[in-house]
């Protein structure tokens, strides 16, 4: 079985077409939705779908929570703005009995725009070169082997970042299909060159050493 977990806090506004268009392909597979302290109506909405768990805010506190509630041997985690193609999860299946350890999805941002497919383009090289997984690209992996390293960092921001790097120390990662569309809202809301613009230095201030605790505080700061 399948353990999908999404952390939540305050997606009233899309989390209903989200876990719509998931329910479909769970079957016998479990989702576990993860609160953070929502104060809209995120939590009545995904009661409707799987099981509601609470949590201290942080998503690292949330992905860790979930994960210790979730009964599946396999690991999927997704942000509340994504969507998976049909076959998704027997690709992951798949994929782990042929002997990877986890990774991602294969990226597909919903929008015309060519800047989107530039984004696509780096964030898949990012995962297939670099072996680096953030959420949007959703994540999977054994159960036992998310215990063997500790779940994910508990710090404030870039969890995805430590927790790749332990990943691809247990053995070979792999970016996959059927691919995984995101919401383009983040995007739309803050200009397209100007968020990208903001992740990329962000990473790029995580490579050059700066603390998290500052990042997150710059990252608060330029939203």
């Amino acid at each position: 079985m399948i353990s999908v977990i999404i952390p939540i806090l305050n997606e009233a506004k899309i989390l209903e077409k989200t876990l719509t268009h998931l329910q479909p392909q769970l079957e016998n597979h479990e989702l576990i939705i993860v609160d953070g302290g929502s104060t809209d109506e995120s939590v009545q909405i995904a009661e409707k779908y799987g099981k509601v768990i609470f949590s201290e805010r942080g998503r690292a506190k949330q992905l860790n929570a979930g994960a210790a509630a979730a009964k599946g041997d396999i690991l999927v985690f997704l942000h509340a703005d994504v969507q998976l193609e049909s076959g998704a999860f027997k690709a992951v299946e798949s994929t782990l009995s042929s002997g990877y350890v986890g990774g991602g999805f294969l990226q597909k941002i919903d929008g015309k725009s060519l800047l989107y497919r530039i984004i696509e383009i780096t964030a898949n090289m990012r995962g297939k070169y670099l072996k680096v997984f953030y959420g949007d690209s959703g994540i999977y992996v054994r159960r036992d082997d998310f215990q063997h390293i500790d779940g994910f960092p508990d710090v404030p921001i870039m969890e995805e970042m430590g927790f790749s790097k332990a990943l691809r120390k247990l053995g070979k990662t792999k970016m996959i299909k059927p691919r995984i569309h995101i919401s383009a809202r983040r995007w739309k809301k803050n200009g397209i060159v100007r968020t990208t613009t903001k992740n990329w230095f962000i990473t790029f201030l995580y490579f050059m050493g700066f603390s998290l605790e500052r990042i997150a505080e710059l990252y608060r700061d330029i939203r």
